[in-house]
């Protein structure tokens, strides 16, 4: 029996991209996949996108419980619901390749000691235009690595038994749930890389990463703090904080550069 592939889609607010999104769901070349689409309390359309999109096909389930709870908690609810072998997250700003599914399934399943893989993505623009090539994975995997650089990014994809023995998601941690869960799994299942990119990242103005930086630099910083006391090398390593600072030059809404 093919492997089901559950991917959860925590919807907040994004009505301008929520349909290519699951759209790339739809295009996938591994058919065997369900959609967990969880809004999140969203009040610009997203409950009628998602409701349309289940319409049109089974494959996808819609979620949520009406409130606004944060990504993390929509994520973690999303997948208590999953019934597949396979889990992972698709942001709903986001869109996986048509053969990111098939492509992760293979690999897995190729070196069935792992827990999770990633993959490579691309950054694209608020329109879906290529922006460049991410560069978060460029750095080799190491459980050690990891606690002081996320390249575990996107795309990823979990055993589901994997996912569910170190307790899946922690809804509380709003700004570091995916750096927190990939720290935990480094501590119990084998990880790796393959080296394709399968995801394309949107780069919006108003996302988490650029508006609320200083406080995810806090919360990561704490996630890979609590790994350094479970896996018993706090009275070795000590983690500094350090934050780059840097001035950014670009045109006022509206104006022309001249």
């Amino acid at each position: 029996m093919p492997a089901l592939a559950s991917i959860a889609i925590p919807i907040y607010n994004t009505a301008r991209f929520l349909p290519a999104a699951l759209d790339s769901l739809l295009a996938q070349d591994y058919p065997h996949w369900e959609g967990l689409l969880w809004d999140d309390g969203s009040t610009d359309g997203c409950a009628g996108i998602a409701a349309d999109y289940a319409r049109r096909d089974p494959r996808f389930r819609v979620l949520g419980n009406g409130r606004n709870n944060g990504v993390s908690f929509g994520s973690a609810a999303a997948l208590d619901e999953a019934r597949g072998n396979f889990v992972g997250v698709l942001d709903s700003d986001d869109m996986l390749e048509s053969d990111a599914l098939s492509s992760m399934i293979a690999f897995m399943r190729e070196c069935p000691h792992l827990g999770m893989a990633y993959s490579q993505y691309v950054e694209v623009d608020e329109d879906g235009v290529f922006l460049a090539a991410g560069k978060r994975f460029l750095k080799p995997y190491s459980p050690k690595a990891l606690l002081v650089d996320f390249m575990t990014y996107q795309f990823r994809l979990i055993h589901a038994d994997a996912y569910r023995s170190v307790g899946g998601y922690d809804a509380s941690l709003e700004d570091s749930a995916d750096y927190d869960l990939c720290l935990r799994l480094s501590e119990s299942c084998a990880i790796a890389h393959l080296p394709r990119p399968l995801y394309r990242y949107r780069m919006r103005r108003d996302s988490i990463s650029h508006g609320s930086r200083l406080r995810q630099v806090k919360s990561t910083f704490e996630a890979a703090q609590q790994a350094l006391q479970r896996r018993g090398l706090a009275s070795h390593y000590a983690l500094l904080l350090g934050v780059r600072a840097r001035h950014v030059l670009r045109p006022k809404p509206g104006m022309v550069p001249p």
